[in-house]
């Protein structure tokens, strides 16, 4: 009965120093999943809450970028736009002669085409910014002298659990006021220009087209900015979560290496002890067998 209870805590003692010494050199209180079926479980939920929050972070880089390059590409075209605004207005004073407005007719020209190359600009996937996921062109300038856009199925990105964001825009809203194609409007004026002759009221129904136009694009600016704000907000968000659970996990599963050590120093000494008794009283009970 001695031998069978002292053989038990010895081989007690000497697996509570193997687990510790093992927790001490991977810094982790389990091993198996047969060590704590509940923390375990705890465990592989934080496994599955990392990699969704690691999902969502590539989402949220992707969504930041597309805003940020369209806020940009919109403030060149908004520039664009601006400077067309400003030639029309000085084609409608009365003192510029067909030549003068010829010359402007070529700026508003170059600004359209310059407006159509913005409109296609790719994203970093390497898709048009303001056109469709198939990678349709945005804006396509017909032989007529139209212009023809994109579908408008811009998608969202998911950022967070039943969250999503729009992080492109569609080339018609941006160049579209109701049923007004601010492209056109330069177009033709551009051409009215170019030709020639009274082109007062063309030149004055242009300058209302291109100020709605202009303040379209602010509209549209406006929105994007927002959609970013919520994108930086949802970034703010996933940091902190990913903070919070990285100390419950490290609280949970984590040991506490000073702990782990004097437990496994105080196992050892105990573990020793014993093992002296045994010997020592194997000894005198095997010297009384002989006697």
């Amino acid at each position: 009965m001695f031998y069978d209870t002292a053989a038990k805590r010895m081989s007690a003692l000497n697996d509570h120093a193997t687990l510790l010494q093992t927790q001490i050199s991977t810094g982790k209180k389990i091993q198996s999943p047969s060590d704590d079926a509940v923390l375990s479980q705890q465990i592989a939920q934080f496994d599955q809450q990392d990699a969704a929050a690691a999902v969502y972070q590539t989402n949220i880089t992707l969504a930041s970028s597309q805003l940020e390059q369209t806020d940009g590409t919109l403030s060149s075209i908004a520039t664009q736009v601006q400077r067309a605004i400003e030639l029309t207005t000085q084609a409608a004073n009365g003192t510029q002669s067909d030549s003068t407005r010829s010359i402007i007719g070529n700026e508003l020209s170059s600004i359209v085409t310059s407006l159509t190359g913005l409109a296609n600009t790719k994203d970093v996937r390497g898709q048009p910014l303001f056109g469709t996921a198939s990678g349709t062109p945005a804006v396509t300038a017909n032989s007529d002298g139209s212009f023809s856009y994109a579908a408008t199925d811009v998608s969202a990105i998911p950022i967070a659990q039943g969250q999503s964001v729009q992080a492109n825009e569609s080339a018609s809203r941006v160049f579209m006021t109701g049923s007004t194609d601010l492209l056109s409007v330069i177009s033709n004026l551009a051409k009215a220009l170019q030709g020639g002759g009274d082109v007062s009221s063309t030149v004055s129904s242009a300058l209302d087209s291109l100020n709605a136009g202009n303040d379209q694009i602010s509209a549209v600016r406006a929105s994007v900015g927002a959609r970013a704000a919520r994108v930086d907000l949802q970034q703010t968000l996933l940091t902190n979560a990913n903070t919070d659970r990285a100390a419950l996990r490290s609280k949970d599963e984590d040991v506490d290496v000073t702990s782990a050590i004097a437990d496994l120093q105080k196992t050892m000494t105990v573990l020793s002890a014993t093992q002296a008794s045994f010997t020592k009283l194997s000894q005198l009970s095997l010297f009384d067998y002989l006697k």
